[in-house]
């Protein structure tokens, strides 16, 4: 599907959510159109990577509007919802030296996480690769990896109209029974789960990790997609204390994870560089021929149903959705000279069921969390063939707890501890990643200065990778309008290796390519392949 056409139907579904609110606002005659909620923020971010230098510039304006429209018709608490944003990020202008079109190429793939070893295949990465005159390798990223440099200094302004980050209109009427039932319909995202950092649950909309990798707020990096919700709150039950039923239908055209661009500061797995590379033994042969991004169609729509209920002290719920893998998997080609590449890029259909529950305890003042989920339909690296179908079982436990430490401080500090846990159901002795593997994330904030000054640190560690990552970081509250936060994000790891020539002896017919690339970095993971990336980072943010 051409972007000419995208860029059609987003605006026809814009149009679609206008009239649904000139619809709800006229619905009758004696409707009375409230004041506008508005809110919103300048923002400065600028980060400075050691070795590398200033690594992101980012300005960003964002408008936030709730308008309340009263009615006295059947529906109520009908509100017109919208969110704007526009970054522009000045690193491409500021160090075009390390990032952009015509900073300098890579010496070899991964060349900023790990050394070069003298691999037996060795790949040559293309830095915007439509920009900087390589046809073959545009067309072959055509819809998924073929942004040019002004892209990424305006990453909301693109077909897919991104600076409308919200735009939906919510309703609510009452049923015969009582019950209520609510719909939200519009541009938006829909959260299901309460992790930090990685997500199980929480898969309605893809991420972008192209804005700082897996580190900034999820609300800030979910893709909002147009997405029709409704829900039937059924209130108490014999046996609950509140309960409802919701259904989502994303109704949107399918849009994968953003993983980031070869040349860009933020490139997750440094996946960007490997998808746009060549391999000079093979002719200078790309590794990848095409990206089968799904089109339109109502049978690539995305959709599912949540049941919540609410029983004392304990909250939970129940969830199953169909969907496409935000993630891409490498289907390699059988004829790869034929085909213009060595894999395709794929997004096949996951089906997944799961659930959560939240529980007070109140002897230890304490929340105590659990989310799981079982997929079926994944495709993860492999060795041979490019990837392995598998079924997926994951799980997070957590804890949550303030706690008074009143040689510190009287304000309470929150402690937040989270065990992520996956376990690969059909592993193979082909697969980079783990059977099983955990990643464990520590918060511990405090407040002073009457919670004007909060210091706190994050740390992650990568179980399998062997990664960890430690960002402390200060906020103060200079006034109702100025907030200014002082990071640093240290990280370790990056040096576990994925031995492609001894399993080459187990599996004939496949070649031998070293101990890095291409699938030590999914080995690593997403910490471990930023082990280069320490930063020291200021945030200056005006609020209004």
């Amino acid at each position: 599907m051409s972007k000419t056409i995208i860029t059609t139907m987003n605006k026809l579904a814009a149009g679609v959510a206008m009239g649904v609110t000139g619809l709800s606002m006229g619905y009758v005659a004696t409707a009375v159109a409230t004041e506008a909620d508005v809110a919103g923020f300048v923002e400065n971010a600028t980060y400075y990577r050691d070795g590398r230098g200033l690594s992101k510039f980012r300005n960003t304006a964002q408008l936030e509007v709730i308008k309340p429209v009263e009615s006295e018709g059947r529906w109520y608490n009908v509100t017109v919802n919208g969110v704007l944003r526009g970054t522009y990020d000045g690193v491409y202008d500021l160090n075009d030296d390390e990032f952009g079109a015509s900073s300098a190429p890579e010496a070899y793939l991964g060349e900023h996480w790990h050394p070069n070893d003298n691999p037996i295949v060795a790949f040559s990465p293309v830095k915007f690769p439509c920009e900087n005159g390589d046809a073959a390798l545009c067309g072959n990223l055509d819809d998924y990896m073929d942004k040019d440099e002004d892209d990424l200094k305006f990453p909301e302004f693109n077909d897919e109209l991104d600076f409308i980050r919200e735009l939906y209109v919510d309703a609510t009427t009452d049923l015969s029974n009582g019950d209520q039932f609510s719909v939200r319909v519009g541009k938006q995202q829909v959260v299901w789960g309460k992790t930090d950092l990685f997500r199980v649950l929480d898969v309605i909309n893809p991420v972008d990790f192209s804005r700082h990798n897996i580190y900034d707020e999820l609300e800030d990096i979910r893709i909002p997609q147009w997405i029709a919700q409704a829900e039937w709150r059924m209130g108490p039950t014999a046996f609950l204390d509140d309960s409802n039923l919701s259904v989502v239908w994303n109704f949107d055209k399918f849009r994968p994870n953003n993983l980031g661009q070869c040349g860009s500061p933020y490139a997750i797995l440094d996946a960007g560089c490997f998808f746009s590379a060549r391999t000079p033994a093979l002719g200078g042969l790309p590794v990848i021929s095409n990206v089968d991004v799904p089109n339109w169609q109502l049978s690539n729509t995305q959709g599912g149903i949540k049941w919540e209920g609410v029983a004392g002290d304990a909250t939970f719920s129940l969830n199953a959705y169909t969907y496409r893998q935000q993630l891409p998997s490498l289907h390699a080609n059988a004829n790869p000279g034929a085909a213009g590449g060595i894999f395709e890029i794929q997004f096949p259909r996951v089906n997944l069921v799961g659930g959560s529950i939240d529980y007070y305890a109140q002897n230890i003042d304490s929340v105590l969390r659990l989310e799981t989920t079982y997929t079926e339909g994944e495709e993860v690296p492999a060795y041979v063939g490019g990837f392995a179908e598998t079924d997926m079982f994951r799980y997070v436990l957590g804890v949550d707890k303030n706690l008074v430490i009143p040689a510190l401080s009287s304000s309470a500090f929150l402690i937040s501890g989270q065990l992520f846990g996956e376990h690969i159901l059909d592993y193979r002795e082909d697969l980079p990643n783990e059977e099983d593997n955990w990643i464990a994330t520590l918060l511990v904030k405090g407040w002073w200065m009457n919670n004007r000054l909060s210091p706190q640190v994050i740390i992650a560690h990568d179980v399998g990778a062997k990664a960890t990552v430690v960002a402390p970081s200060v906020e103060y509250l200079v006034d109702d309008n100025w907030k200014v936060n002082l990071a640093l994000s240290l990280k370790t790891g990056g040096n576990e290796q994925f031995d492609t020539n001894a399993l080459a002896a187990k599996f004939p017919g496949n070649p031998p390519m070293g101990v890095w690339e291409p699938l030590a970095r999914f080995t690593n993971g997403p910490i471990g392949v930023a082990n280069e990336e320490d930063e020291i980072q200021l945030t200056v943010r005006y609020s209004f």
